[in-house]
């Protein structure tokens, strides 16, 4: 049985669990760099000579693993996994404990139970690509930061506090600018990223944001196929079902990338608004579907066709689309 670290990861501190030779270990790091060093230094402590022998395993939750997996892709074997994987192995095993202690050693237990194929190994990105992921970060900071400017804005009554509101918000707006100008320079100097994001551009409503984030997990992540890539964006959908009994609505999960989700709904907005896929929306139309459930399944088509585009180095074709 392969040697694990399961690792429970969370804005502030993660907690490893390391299943090794039969022995358990528990620690509780901060999720900084000097966090990720005492966890190397506490996994070689584990009395094991070669770190590949190690595999380390977490869930893609949100962006909070990236800087671990990153840091620990050179030295051992690191797995991110899908969170509903880690769910539904948890329902096998009919674990109701939650701590995150637990969680740890869940995750950890997964990875000694896995295929190997259901392990692939984490890399770490290009600088160029790490360097995109800050400045979109820091850029959907900034966004958050002007809609609360401009609702302050909206509330003040006092003139002299408007003025403050707006100066913040004229800051606020240039640093936007400055940071989508960095964003374009970094694509431009990488030629893998530049030709990806160009090509996303071809689908309509995909403007550079949005085929910057998709660019961003396309180059950096292995998915199988596009359900791969639609689970990891959280835009799966799913459903209770069983006998006669319980027959629940679909709906979609609570995992998955939450700002390539936001970046895919004002796409798939744009996509509604100019009616862009037609029959698509139409046959949903047809069934009497709500908006938002229209929307999500234009948001789950857009990452499939970014899906396809990306896999054989295509443009997008609108003949091939019109009827889907």
């Amino acid at each position: 049985m392969r040697n694990t670290v399961g690792l429970d990861i969370s804005a502030e501190t993660f907690d490893a669990v390391a299943l090794i030779d039969g022995q358990m270990a528990y620690k509780k790091f901060q999720n900084n760099q000097d966090g990720i060093e005492s966890l190397k230094n506490w996994i070689n402590g584990q009395s094991i000579e070669d770190g590949q022998n190690i595999y380390i395993i977490m869930e893609a939750t949100g962006n909070y693993y990236e800087a671990v997996a990153d840091n620990l892709a050179d030295d051992y074997h690191v797995s991110v996994i899908n969170p509903l994987k880690i769910k539904r192995y948890a329902d096998y095993r009919f674990n109701r404990t939650k701590t995150d202690k637990q969680d740890a050693k869940l995750i950890a237990e997964f990875g000694q139970n896995a295929l190997a194929k259901d392990l692939p190994k984490h890399k770490r990105p290009s600088e160029n690509i790490q360097s995109l992921k800050r400045l979109l970060s820091l850029q959907n900071q900034l966004k958050e930061q002007l809609t609360a400017q401009k609702n302050r804005l909206k509330a003040a009554k006092d003139s002299f506090v408007q003025q403050i509101h707006q100066k913040q918000i004229d800051e606020l707006n240039q640093h936007l600018q400055d940071v989508d100008g960095q964003i374009k320079q970094t694509a431009k100097a990488d030629k893998a990223i530049q030709e990806t994001a160009k090509r996303l551009q071809t689908i309509p409503s995909v403007g550079q944001t949005t085929a910057i984030y998709l660019t961003v997990h396309l180059l950096t992540a292995h998915f199988k196929n596009a359900n791969h890539f639609t689970a990891f964006a959280g835009m799966s959908p799913q459903q209770k079902k069983s006998g006669t009994s319980v027959n629940g609505k679909e709906k979609l999960t609570r995992y998955g990338n939450r700002k390539l989700r936001g970046a895919l709904f004002m796409a798939a907005m744009v996509a509604m608004r100019q009616n862009y896929f037609p029959d698509f929306t139409k046959r949903l139309q047809k069934a009497k579907k709500p908006k938002m459930v229209i929307i999500c399944a234009l948001m789950r088509k857009l990452l499939v066709i970014a899906y396809h585009l990306h896999k054989n180095q295509t443009d997008f074709d609108p003949s091939r689309y019109k009827q889907a």
